[in-house]
């Protein structure tokens, strides 16, 4: 059953519990230094995608991603983050974000979703459960260039959309996903999982093995046998063609860490 206690515990939280801008920086970050995204266990009977992907039980997801430790995927672990602002007084709604594909393409507009979390009139953007090198604090819905950890970002908006761009040292500006601000019914997902499915089989990444975490200095993530890491800044990528070091890989970034 879902407990804020447990859950705090699970991100080695035990300060302030406010709701405010610490509070949720903190929290952020905890959260993507103790549980990965994986998409291997999702769903975990290896079965067919459940008809929609924003309705999950969150008692049975709490159980899997914090009780027992195991990572998840963007509608597994921004549900229960947002459950857990709410919980805390945080004031969220839950948005929807097509994820950049290069060459100026984006996924379908429903495929990622995060958390938008309101403070004193400003808005911030809360997400624990992307694929790939992200914010590892909470961003702010503005234009302005913000850095954290050696890379910077920013959130440009055209006609309604807004564009989340991401620099590294090592890189110029790219998009990371686009959305419009706007709260998302978990309703809307209803007849999603047939796009979502044939959008992973076009992208070439159905079955591809998906696994990022954050560490004190940036990011890892995995993807196949593609490898990037980044620290400080500073932007790697190797390719893993060893078997015993993927499986290396593979289980550090896939473990679960008590904090």
């Amino acid at each position: 059953m879902f407990d804020v206690d447990t859950y705090l515990r699970r991100l080695g939280h035990s300060g302030p519990r406010e709701a405010t801008l610490a509070t949720l920086r903190t929290l952020h970050r905890a959260h993507l230094l103790a549980i990965p995204y994986d998409n291997t266990r999702f769903p975990e009977d290896g079965g067919a995608l459940p008809d929609n992907l924003a309705d999950l039980d969150h008692d049975l997801t709490f159980e899997k991603i914090v009780v027992r430790g195991d990572g998840g995927i963007c509608f597994e672990l921004n549900l229960l983050f947002k459950r857990l602002l709410d919980e805390m007084g945080f004031e969220t709604i839950q948005v929807s974000a097509g994820v950049y594909q290069g060459w100026g393409t984006f996924s379908p507009a429903l495929s990622h979703k995060f958390t938008v979390v309101s403070l004193d009139d400003v808005r911030w953007l809360a997400d624990v459960g992307f694929a790939g090198p992200a914010y590892l604090l909470p961003l702010e819905l503005s234009p302005a260039v913000q850095t954290q950890y050696g890379c910077q970002f920013r959130v440009d908006e055209n006609g309604g959309s807004h564009t989340v761009l991401r620099r590294s040292r090592s890189t110029d500006w790219l998009p990371i996903y686009r959305f419009e601000l706007k709260a998302r019914e978990t309703s809307e997902w209803d007849g999603f999982t047939g796009q979502f499915e044939r959008y992973l089989d076009e992208a070439v990444i159905a079955n591809t093995t998906m696994l990022c975490r954050a560490d004190e200095r940036g990011h890892r993530a995995l993807v196949g046998k593609r490898y990037l890491t980044v620290e400080d800044g500073l932007e790697t990528v190797v390719a893993l063609t060893d078997p015993g070091e993927y499986r290396r890989v593979v289980s550090d970034l896939s473990r679960s860490f008590e904090r």
